[in-house]
């Protein structure tokens, strides 16, 4: 009985050793960070009004608009807005428009992002949701996707990628 409560000390001992030890040094191991891939989904141009102030925020009211890509395109309703918000030096932007695809298929189009200006220029980037009913584009509802701005006279415009 002394022998197996001697060994279950040592094991005991052996345990918290580990524990304190050896469990911190293998979480600061990293393995190898996988790479990120992306896939072109679609331009997005849309038609914005003067922005209306609103203290901290503006309001852009988005009129109308074209989205086009290899898997889909239409056109963007009017009585969507870019909700803007200025804080500390960068934008915050609230994004929400209605797509009708050239089938037909009615798709709401939200995205959060933000615009700030550093020594490379102007960073604006945004990761839109979609949500539809159609069949056609259910798989829209289950992926992330991420959009950079790009310079279009007349417009504010965006190139969407899937993340893969």
């Amino acid at each position: 009985m002394i022998n197996r409560i001697k060994e279950f000390r040592t094991f005991s001992f052996l345990i918290a050793t580990f524990m304190l030890v050896g469990v911190p040094l293998m979480a600061t191991a990293q393995s190898p960070a996988s790479d990120l891939e992306s896939e072109f989904l679609l331009e997005l141009l849309l038609d914005v009004d003067p922005q209306l102030d609103a203290g901290h925020t503006s309001i852009a009211p988005v009129t109308g608009g074209t989205f086009s890509g290899a898997r889909l395109k239409g056109m963007v309703h009017d009585g969507g807005a870019d909700w803007i918000t200025q804080v500390s030096g960068h934008s915050s932007l609230d994004v929400r428009i209605t797509l009708e695809t050239d089938d037909g298929a009615i798709i709401y189009m939200t995205y959060k992002g933000v615009v700030a200006r550093d020594d490379s220029g102007l960073y604006w980037r945004v990761t839109p949701v979609f949500n539809t009913a159609s069949e056609k584009y259910d798989w829209l509802n289950h992926r992330v996707f991420v959009g950079k701005s790009k310079q279009v006279e007349g417009k504010v415009a965006y190139d969407v990628f899937e993340i893969l």
